[in-house]
């Protein structure tokens, strides 16, 4: 076909669009699905708790973590409060990190087939759609921020830059320039998210060195310009929240914008886990994750407690404490080289946490239509271009205000996943059900109307708080206080609730007495014992501790 009748063709028809049905180990036939989705095959489960380590170790190090802890500092909080503040919330985090972690470690299937067993078949769809939207929401605030450090690099080279005509109205909170350096940043950025991520070893492994070389610089430069205003700054600044309620307050809501950071991960930390050898693998991250959190925090927040000690003003973005350097010439080549670097570390989060994670749950919503190609450029393009990420970085307020808001969606979501798999259904699941529309996990309609009665109500609840953080003149009383920690609270009560709907109106058909973890179809390698068994009825799950019996129904060996 010419390459006119091509175009012409793609342009008229929408049937044009539809991918190539392929073939599934286990999705029925009349089911659209792909390999994407299928269960991850044996020779791909490489990912041990070092892995584990170092993905932690390069996700957190991002601007993303280092403005949330510098925020806390505007905010009132001291550099010691603040550091608590994000070990707390990220110890309550990996919590739920560790055990939905375990659950994709066990299934080896993606979070958006995961969920099929909690919200129900079609009830999944929210819960995916939910996490999708947050990750572009996530990957234009990235790319945005990244514009920023592309803007100090283009000054430091030609400081002319700075004085750029602008066009754009004041009301957008953004002038020309940024919106050019965004440009170029989603320009840079945009191959990268096609490559897939074994092949970017080299530029995570750059990131992960150079990173704590910067933090470490900026520690040092902010103690040395605060001089003798240190002491203060590590006491007690001029903005200090005062003590009391208030300082509670202040306190609890940094606890919950720690946790909303990483809301996102805490849902669907199985599409990595998937990867995983063993189950056991993914206990580390009780340790590693809140540990690595404040470690990294420990210099956000002195950084910007000194700057605050001595200019008198919120930096809590990386970009406006690089900006500071731009008083000479070895001062614009260390402002160079520093924006170079958290623009990397803006770029290798995006890829890991971000497009990869958009388009991984848009080819779940519309497999006929999408694949992870196509959903990484739809979130690449509508995804970074189609939010205002310039509003919510405009303050430490408002940034604050939108990591707690979304979070009290998403942390109900991730904390019924846990408590399903773990307490209601005792850790039983059937794989092969949770790609069936009218298996097991339909429930009612294809919703599991307890899980979204349990969501509703936590929600309810904290919804009044999300306003009145959004619009304070709108008064709400003493709900406010239900709203400071809008994650614990929503998650106790969507997972009190659905423990009650559980006991009083079990779904029975849902609950298996023995668990089908694996696809028997991956187990060949395993052996005469594994080909036998298969043939018998039933194979044997391979893993590092046991080797565990698990009964396949008859006619579902081969589907």
């Amino acid at each position: 076909m010419a390459i006119g009748e091509t175009l012409r063709y793609r342009t008229t028809s929408l049937s044009a669009w539809k991918l190539p049905k392929e073939d599934s180990c286990i999705a029925p036939d009349n089911v659209w699905s792909n390999k994407d989705m299928d269960p991850t095959p044996p020779e791909d489960r490489r990912w041990t708790s070092w892995t584990f380590i170092t993905y932690w170790g390069c996700d957190l190090l991002n601007p993303g973590t280092w403005a949330t802890v510098s925020s806390f500092v505007v905010l009132g909080l001291t550099w010691w409060e603040s550091v608590l503040a994000v070990f707390t919330g990220g110890f309550l985090c990996a919590i739920v990190i560790t055990a939905n972690g375990y659950i994709g470690a066990t299934l080896h299937t993606p979070f958006a087939i995961t969920s099929r067993a909690t919200f129900g078949y079609w009830g999944s769809k929210f819960v995916v759609l939910s996490r999708c939207v947050i990750a572009c929401f996530w990957l234009a605030i990235n790319s945005w921020s990244g514009g920023q450090f592309v803007t100090l690099m283009i000054e430091a080279i030609w400081p002319q830059y700075a004085n750029l005509a602008n066009t754009i109205p004041a009301s957008q909170g953004a002038t020309s320039k940024d919106f050019l350096s965004f440009f170029l940043f989603w320009l840079m950025q945009t191959p990268f998210c096609f490559i897939h991520p074994s092949k970017l070893a080299w530029l995570f492994n750059a990131k992960a060195i150079l990173v704590p070389v910067v933090a470490v610089g900026t520690l040092i430069w902010a103690l040395k310009i605060s001089g003798s205003e240190t002491s203060a700054a590590l006491g007690s600044l001029s903005n200090r929240v005062a003590p009391g309620a208030p300082r509670f307050i202040a306190f609890c809501a940094s606890v919950t914008a720690a946790m909303g950071t990483w809301s996102t991960l805490s849902l669907n930390i199985g599409d990595f886990a998937r990867y995983q050898r063993s189950r056991s693998s993914t206990w580390v991250q009780m340790a590693v994750f809140p540990a690595l959190f404040a470690i990294l925090s420990i210099f956000a927040a002195i950084t910007a407690a000194c700057c605050y000690a001595k200019y008198g003003e919120a930096l809590y973005q990386p970009y406006e404490v690089v900006a500071k350097w731009n008083t000479s010439a070895g001062g614009r080549t260390a402002m160079f080289l520093a924006s170079l670097v958290w623009a990397l570390a803006n770029a290798t989060t995006n890829i890991t946490a971000n497009s990869i994670s958009a388009a991984n749950d848009m080819t779940s919503l519309a497999p006929k239509w999408l694949n992870i190609k196509r959903g990484q450029l739809i979130a690449c393009t509508l995804g970074v271009w189609g939010f205002a990420p310039w509003k919510v970085l405009d303050s430490a307020e408002n940034f604050l205000t939108f990591m707690s808001s979304y979070s009290i969606v998403l942390a109900p979501l991730a904390g019924l996943m846990a408590v399903d798999f773990f307490i209601v259904k005792k850790g039983k699941y059937d794989v092969y059900e949770l790609y069936k529309p009218d298996g097991i996990y339909r429930y009612f309609g294809g919703w599991n109307w307890r899980s979204y009665t349990a969501l509703l109500v936590a929600v309810a609840l904290n919804l009044p708080g999300m306003i009145n953080a959004i619009q304070p003149t709108v008064e709400i009383g003493n709900i406010y206080y239900l709203y400071m920690l809008s994650n614990v609270t929503g998650d106790f009560i969507a997972i009190t609730l659905y423990l009650v709907l559980n006991r009083f109106f079990p779904a029975y058909d849902s609950l298996v007495e023995e668990p089908i973890h694996d696809v028997a179809e991956y187990h060949s390698s395993y052996g005469a014992a594994a080909e036998s068994g298969a043939a018998r009825g039933y194979y044997k799950e391979k893993t590092d501790d046991a080797v565990d019996q698990r009964v396949v129904p008859a006619g579902e060996t081969n589907a």
